[in-house]
């Protein structure tokens, strides 16, 4: 059976511990009492079997354990003789206390608990150099020694485990994290992509309708453009449901927009009835295709609510490329603005400047809106060859 597939050991439980502490002081108090020396009298016997039953309450009163074995395997010095089973009890029970101490205070229990045995030892008139004596320093020794790796293990394991608890609440909240910033970039390109040709869709229902008894040929251009704008969106809605299919590899490779499709964008405006003035300055070919994405969408939105909003079907759109970065200003008739609009368009604008570290600006000056963002770019560093 490999390491992989061996399943998992079952965890002994704490009372079989507890009975096999009992069990193990119980056995190697057997040869004290069998040795013919000392007076063994009611309160020996005491001293000698009562640790058994403190082994069963030693995680509950750890440190009265201890002093209570200490106490007993004393008493015991005067009745029975020190034999290497002898404390056995005090060993385990300073081991049950170390495991639930830091290392310092620990180490000065353990020295206290050493020295108060060996000042016992001393006044049952017994051998200080004795082997049951070194025996006996060993087995505390032993005790702290053990108590202590076991303490630093359980520590080690916990903060594995909490380190993995927070891991996994951290990968919780950036799923999370993740899946609002999906969400919210979903519906900006849906509002981008929607909002210009259901407002040319509104537009033109609105003329055929009005027009249609009397004018009936500005009727059916106003009905073909409907119809064209209509094959528009549900191809746009269509490429942007298959880019949300792709996989995350594969959105690398879909297809984007880009400074290079203004004029094309300017175009389709103009054929929805929007005059549109471009005035284009400066180099774009270096304007990175995050940037270039970018202002596609604000010329887009600025333009779409020139033509929902504008006071007059005309708009100023100027793309200058400076040293810096790019500026790009659309300038329009328009009325105050209204209150009762929600504004997520100049919202969603906000934000995929500022995903850029861009700037935008709006105001209303003498009857015209006005829409400028700076967009920066950083210069490519050139190195002599």
């Amino acid at each position: 059976m490999t390491w992989e597939s061996a399943p998992p050991r079952p965890r002994i439980p704490a009372w079989a511990w507890d009975v096999g502490a009992a069990f193990l002081v119980l056995l190697s108090t057997i040869p004290a009492m069998r040795e013919p020396a000392g007076m063994r009298t009611p309160l020996g016997w005491v001293a000698a079997l009562l640790p058994v039953a403190f082994m069963f309450v030693r995680r509950r009163f750890p440190r009265s354990v201890l002093i209570a074995c200490v106490v007993c395997f004393a008493v015991a010095l005067f009745t029975f003789p020190l034999v290497p089973g002898a404390p056995v009890a005090v060993t385990i029970a300073l081991y049950t206390v170390v495991v639930g101490t830091d290392r310092r205070r620990s180490m000065w229990i353990s020295a206290a608990t050493a020295v108060i045995l060996l000042v016992s030892v001393a006044l049952s008139h017994q051998d200080l150099l004795g082997p049951g004596v070194v025996l006996v320093v060993v087995f505390l020794g032993f005790a702290d020694a053990l108590g202590d790796a076991v303490r630093t293990r359980r520590a080690y394991i916990e903060e594995i485990m909490q380190r993995a608890i927070r891991a996994e609440q951290t990968r919780e909240a950036e799923a999370s994290r993740r899946v609002a910033e999906d969400r919210l970039r979903i519906a900006r390109d849906l509002h981008d992509t929607v909002a210009h040709q259901i407002s040319v869709i509104s537009l033109n229902a609105g003329v055929a309708t009005s027009a249609l008894d009397t004018r009936p040929e500005v009727a059916r251009d106003a009905l073909a453009t409907i119809r064209t704008a209509s094959r528009t969106v549900l191809g746009e809605i269509g490429d942007l449901l298959a880019t949300l299919r792709m996989p995350d590899d594969g959105l690398h490779d879909a297809p984007t927009v880009g400074l290079a499709d203004v004029e094309g964008l300017a175009d389709s405006f103009r054929s929805s009835g929007l005059e549109v003035a471009l005035h284009r300055t400066g180099d774009i070919a270096d304007v990175p295709p995050a940037v270039g994405v970018v202002a596609y969408r604000v010329v887009q939105e600025a333009l779409t609510n020139a033509l929902k909003h504008g006071s007059a079907p005309r708009a100023e759109l100027t793309i200058e490329r400076h040293d810096r970065g790019l500026r790009i200003e659309v300038v329009n008739p328009a009325a105050a603005p209204d209150p009762t609009t929600s504004g997520h368009g100049l919202i969603g604008m906000r934000e995929r400047v500022d995903s850029v570290r861009g700037t935008m600006r709006t105001a209303h000056e003498h009857g015209r809106f006005l829409l400028q963002t700076d967009l920066p770019i950083t210069p490519t560093k050139r190195h002599p060859a």
